[in-house]
């Protein structure tokens, strides 16, 4: 009964981020996905963000605030177009990753081990309060309809962004605009529902590997407890218990490994962009403070804090590693076995971390990104 908790959990959780990608028509966790009229719709927003961006940055360069907020805009449909690599290129990955989460439970013997069961229950409900935690800030996007439909601003014709179609001028004619306004919602919801899945996946599989290291110390502790009960160096009866151990911070590195090679790409498009969208809205808001850019602002934060944050959980949770596997009373152990011990040791010291090419992600690299957009933003201003 137990282990059927966890169990419901985790598809729980998985079933959310499917569904949250099936808005858009790109499930790539079914096996049987296959292409629909939603995934043309998606895919049409995304070929046009190029051109749309470079049509509004000439309609408004005459306009500082407006091709302000164009650029930052901008940024966004850098990640639109970049990380459709997830979606085109990466489905069998993201599968992969999800199979792994799945079957963590059986490599650590669930449901025998009652610890472990209410290990993994709290980390899929945290998994799923941090997602829901998640969509909700990018849901405040939203305010931009919002505030186009109380407050109007004539310099973008009352339209929600600072966006234009080509060959479609909304201040000519009425069918104009309200074929943009449609195009703007549309392109608010479709960006909330196609960069939360995948920011969702990398939460998860951060946290998933969090949650690893910490049952491993749990097995530690269980191995210490056995070692206590056994007579001095004779803990042959152990073996299976401290092999069992090893090749779970094997499996652990080599999750890590792919989580690194996954996501690589989604960090480094992400620091980047965010950076860029910091200093451009903090430009924004010093010139024209009333606008409906803040809310944008604070998602933004929030998605770069969401990597960095989860990315140093992982890091904290393997320094402490090492020390666990050395208070462990290995010394009542055989010689063989204490030989083992002193690999793990060694192998539980270096960082396991995730990487965005040239910045780990974590809470240090979120500081750094925060620093480099004021300074540009004082550059600018």
């Amino acid at each position: 009964m137990t282990s059927l908790n966890s169990e419901a959990k985790f598809q729980r959780l998985k079933s959310l981020i499917s569904r949250h990608m099936e808005y858009n028509g790109v499930n790539i966790i079914r096996e049987d996905w296959r292409v629909s009229f939603r995934t043309f719709v998606c895919a049409t927003f995304v070929l046009m963000q190029p051109f749309v961006n470079i049509s509004s940055f000439l309609y408004y360069s005459h306009s500082l605030d407006m091709l302000t907020e164009n650029l930052s805009l901008g940024c966004s449909g850098i990640q639109l177009v970049v990380r459709t690599y997830f979606y085109l290129c990466q489905r069998d990955l993201c599968r992969n990753v999800i199979r792994e989460i799945g079957e963590q439970r059986l490599l650590l013997g669930l449901p025998d081990n009652e610890r472990m069961e209410q290990l993994f229950c709290k980390s899929f409900d945290w998994m799923a309060r941090y997602y829901w935690i998640m969509h909700a800030s990018y849901l405040s996007a939203i305010t931009f309809i919002a505030m186009a439909l109380v407050i109007p601003d004539p310099k973008k014709h009352g339209l929600p962004l600072a966006y234009r179609l080509p060959l479609l001028p909304p201040d000519e004619q009425d069918l104009y605009w309200y074929i943009t306004f449609a195009y703007h919602v549309g392109l608010i919801l479709m960006a909330i529902h196609y960069l939360v899945p995948i920011d969702g996946m990398m939460m998860v599989s951060l946290f998933s590997a969090r949650t690893r290291v910490h049952a491993l110390k749990v097995l530690l502790e269980e191995l210490d407890e056995k070692i206590g009960l056994s007579e001095w160096q004779r803990t042959e009866h152990l073996e299976a218990n401290l092999n069992r151990i090893i090749e779970l911070h094997v499996s652990i590195r080599r999750f890590t490994r792919l989580i690194n090679n996954s996501y690589q790409l989604h960090y480094f498009t992400v620091f980047g962009t965010i950076c860029f969208v910091l200093c451009l809205s903090v430009n924004l808001i010093v010139v024209t403070p009333k606008n409906s850019i803040y809310n944008y602002l604070l998602a933004s934060i929030c998605q770069l804090f969401v990597g960095c944050y989860f990315g140093n959980l992982l890091l904290i949770e393997n320094d402490s590693l090492s020390s666990c596997v050395y208070c462990i009373r290995w010394y009542r152990m055989t010689i063989a076995q204490q030989k083992k011990i002193l690999i793990l040791i060694t192998n539980t010291q270096p960082d396991l971390q995730v990487s965005a090419l040239f910045l780990p992600v974590n809470m240090a690299s979120f500081v750094t990104i925060i620093r480099a957009a004021y300074s540009f933003f004082t550059v600018i201003h």
